[in-house]
């Protein structure tokens, strides 16, 4: 009786040894795939990574990370049996993907050696050639546009400066370009009677801003239109802006000794914390420490904010003043921070940022 107790309990043993044993193990022929060079025009390519299970359990691919630029497309879902293949289907898409890549995804199985497997895809995507409508990426109509916003950035009060507007024209009718109505600080160099710019024409139209004309400072936004004899949408919109700043290089350094001096008891604010909903309004007392009068030419406030110019916009000697700002913390929660914008005349400071700051709670 206790040999056969003893029989039994070896049984057992050697069949528990036996199943803790039994394991899948993944293996892949490859796990890098190159690609070589491939063209960009010629759209998504596959790579297929087939592997084995030489486990002598079923082995599952639980799930597939791709990294971004690839996708992977498809791999077996089904358990396999030792012995047994399956693949692992990765696509990569190279529009707009020009130059090399090397690309990993995450294959995770239930091999307990390896249950994280990573794959690598790599290669070379060659540019497609680019052709002129892809050089003119707005489309307004039956005409493109390399940008329908002209943007000047720094420019001085006294200046005026000239840019181009680039045009083609991939339709089969020839269009007819108007400058008309436009604001008085813009001109477009367009004869009175219209340019015309043939089938796969390619036109460069120059543009001039005049700052002083347009009587601003800092960065400006504004709109124009170009009328056209186009039969799908006629009026092209088109958009310019500019930051303009002052011309201070006329000044001599006695100019400069004389010049008017802004100074701000403090530049920034740190409100406490307020309920969403209520205001915060805040003073910035300033004074002209300069010899000149201070001119205070523009005042503007970030979003959120409401920033009232001072009661005086010119000030003399020795003159103070303040700008009022409020805040209304209105649908807004959390850190916040908004600013305000003062241009002046003073040659050492023509722009100062004042700052508000603090804690909005729900």
């Amino acid at each position: 009786m206790k040999k056969l107790i003893v029989l039994l309990l070896m049984t057992l043993i050697s069949i528990g040894v036996i199943d803790a044993q039994k394991k899948p193990s993944i293996l892949f022929e490859s796990r890098v795939y190159d690609f070589g060079q491939i063209k960009e025009e010629d759209g998504r390519k596959t790579a297929r990574f087939a592997f084995k299970n030489i486990g002598n359990d079923t082995l599952k691919i639980l799930n597939v990370r791709a990294s971004c630029g690839c996708t992977t497309s498809d791999y077996t879902r089904t358990p396999v049996l030792p012995g047994q293949s399956g693949y692992v289907d990765v696509a990569y898409n190279p529009l707009g993907r020009p130059g090399n890549f090397n690309k990993i995804v995450t294959v995770i199985t239930n091999d307990p050696d390896n249950p994280n497997v990573v794959l690598t895809i790599k290669g070379s995507v060659i540019p497609k050639p680019k052709t002129k409508a892809d050089n003119y990426p707005q489309v307004l109509g039956n005409l493109r546009f390399k940008s329908n916003h002209i943007t000047f950035n720094d420019i001085k009060d006294t200046e005026i400066k000239t840019d181009t507007i680039y045009v083609y024209n991939p339709s089969d009718r020839k269009i007819t370009i108007y400058s008309e109505n436009l604001p008085s600080f813009l001109k477009i160099h367009i004869p009175a009677g219209g340019i015309t710019i043939a089938p796969d024409q390619e036109l460069k139209i120059p543009i001039s801003y005049d700052a002083k004309a347009r009587n601003d400072y800092g960065y400006v936004f504004d709109n124009f239109r170009l009328k056209t004899d186009d039969i799908d949408q006629p009026v092209k919109q088109m958009y310019v802006s500019a930051n303009i700043i002052q011309d201070f290089s006329w000044m001599t350094e006695k100019d400069k000794t004389n010049a008017p001096k802004i100074v701000f008891e403090k530049t920034e604010v740190v409100f406490d914390t307020i309920k969403m909903g209520e205001s915060v309004i805040v003073e910035f007392p300033f004074r002209n420490e300069g010899k000149n009068d201070l001119k205070i030419l523009k005042v503007k406030s970030s979003c959120g904010c409401t920033a009232v110019a001072p009661e005086k916009n010119i000030l003399k000697k020795g003159e103070k003043s303040s700008i009022k700002v409020t805040f209304n913390t209105a649908g807004r929660q959390g850190n916040q921070q908004k600013s305000v914008t003062v241009i002046t005349n003073d040659p050492e400071h023509s722009i100062v940022v004042l700052t508000l700051k603090g804690y909005v709670k729900n």
